[in-house]
């Protein structure tokens, strides 16, 4: 097997953003690791998808309204037919779905999220056709006790962030993250192993 021909050391420092510690108001500068920057950064895109799909429900939005359920599930018509159907309020809700979504699934089962976890959470967490007003309630309960989790996970590596410097943050520690997938793969693949070469050399 050929030998790969760039270093650990090299490719993160021709390629990776170079993560700041946390520093922590009220502290002697406190650093936190990557684990619980992670977490952090979870913690940011949960609490502000959760604040802003509280909001909407609100308002009185129904994120399962007939009308628009129907209009995101119309057969053979393209995604983007079906999202200039769509109302804003229901287009807004799904986003913030998704990525509170992807930060709870990303924490429990790492970058790889199925199919079945996909259903799971959604009927866990999220309103679905034919739920009652309890239910719904109690949904919604669910989905905050999971953000609580989160943030008492997160600990102090949490406060004195911004949401914009927590989603940052949790940006660029699973573009470090990728990174680090990415290299250890190329140890057993030479031409994955060029083409990260190729990357080098254009950026040297």
């Amino acid at each position: 097997m050929a030998e790969i021909a760039v270093s650990d050391e090299e490719f993160e420092t021709a390629t990776a953003s170079k993560i700041k510690p946390f520093v922590i108001e009220g502290t002697d500068k406190g650093l936190y690791g990557e684990a619980k920057g992670r977490v952090a950064g979870f913690s940011g895109r949960m609490v502000g998808s959760n604040t802003r799909m509280n909001q909407l429900e609100d308002s009185g939005f129904d994120p399962v309204n007939i009308i628009d359920v129907t209009k995101d599930n119309l057969p053979f018509t393209p995604d983007f037919l079906e999202r200039f159907l769509q109302s804003t309020k229901y287009k807004l809700y799904k986003t913030n779905k998704m990525n509170w979504s992807t930060a709870q699934l990303r924490r429990e089962t790492g970058a790889v999220i199925n199919a079945s976890e996909i259903v799971w959470i959604e009927e866990t967490y999220f309103p679905q056709l034919g739920d009652g007003s309890e239910v719904q309630e109690l949904k919604r309960l669910a989905r905050t006790e999971a953000t609580n989790a989160m943030l008492v996970e997160a600990g102090s590596a949490y406060k004195g962030m911004t949401l914009e410097e927590a989603r940052i943050k949790a940006l660029e520690i699973e573009k470090n993250r990728a990174r680090k997938i990415l290299l250890e793969r190329a140890k057993k693949n030479p031409r994955l192993a060029a083409e990260i070469q190729k990357v080098l050399k254009g950026i040297n």
